[in-house]
């Protein structure tokens, strides 16, 4: 049902050895503990000493914590033609009804190209990230920017950008007015995006465009753009009308830069630049003036 293949097309024997198997689409919903007693994780059954089998474990822990049926299953590609053909087929078999609703199956992320993996050294938690100066959220961000069934390559420059959009979108907000009123049109582009397969690419698309409409007031803006936020999760509810609270020292230096800069003393605007920095803030120059940020 979920890879279209037919039975007729499975090769007996691809996978593991047949064995006691009587066709090859069959597979263990319990297995026999080769050493019994021996083995950690290993149980009495009407069938002998044993554990269950990858497939089963996963309707049985669905059934008892989400009931049949729930909505939505998700999971790599690679679980499609084995892992949740298997699990559906249990699942039917044992209460007469689909596992789930809808079947969601995202693609692999590489890295630089290739595999990740463990052996290769190529594998990063976000604890490594975060180590590395990149926020959690830079990376989820980063995520956000591929369809969940493309292939996503993961980088790290790709993800400095990501973080570099979300400090952006951060800081923009920050000085719109409080959330009020909202509009309808945006609303209405980013729900059919979303119900467009999941289409979170064009989704942040809708929220860029929100964003740089000069026409709408930041109240309407701020209104919708929290909205979203339900569904992107970045947090933008601590910065939507949540001006940044600088130190008056730090707006001391800010002073003095400026009069360094005016005075073309090159030198000592850096040195102030670096002091502003050491303190965690930098400084943005704009045709507005100097725009005050906290230094990521």
């Amino acid at each position: 049902i979920l890879s279209g293949q037919k039975s007729d097309e499975k090769k007996a024997g691809a996978r593991v050895d047949m064995k006691k198997k009587k066709h090859p689409t069959d597979f263990a919903l319990w297995k026999f503990s080769p050493d019994e007693g021996k083995r950690e994780m290993e149980w009495d059954s009407p069938w002998g000493v044993g554990f269950p089998g990858w497939h089963i474990e996963c309707s049985a822990m669905s059934k008892k914590y989400l009931g049949f049926p729930f909505d939505i299953h998700t999971g790599g590609v690679d679980h499609i033609a084995v892992h949740h053909e298997n699990e559906l087929a249990q699942s039917v078999g044992c209460c007469g009804v689909y596992e789930a609703q809808f079947w969601m199956h995202s693609e692999f992320l590489t890295m630089d190209g290739g595999k990740m993996s463990k052996s290769l050294g190529n594998l990063f938690t976000l604890s490594d990230l975060e180590t590395k100066g990149f926020d959690p959220l830079a990376y989820r961000y980063f995520v956000l920017g591929a369809q969940y069934r493309t292939k996503l390559n993961f980088t790290f420059e790709a993800l400095q950008a990501a973080q570099h959009a979300l400090r952006h979108l951060q800081e923009v907000v920050r000085d719109w007015d409080q959330p009020r009123v909202g509009c309808a049109e945006y609303e209405e582009r980013f729900a059919q995006a979303l119900a467009d397969d999941l289409n979170t690419p064009q989704a942040l698309a809708v929220v860029w465009e929100l964003i740089d409409d000069a026409v709408l007031p930041t109240s309407a803006k701020a209104e919708s753009l929290l909205k979203f936020d339900q569904v992107l999760g970045l947090g933008l509810h601590a910065f939507v009308a949540k001006p940044l609270e600088i130190p008056e020292d730090i707006r001391v230096l800010v002073e003095q830069r400026e009069q360094a800069r005016s005075a073309k003393h090159w030198k000592e605007s850096d040195t102030l630049r670096s002091q502003i920095e050491a303190q965690g803030f930098e400084v943005e120059d704009t045709t507005n003036g100097p725009k005050i940020c906290l230094k990521y």
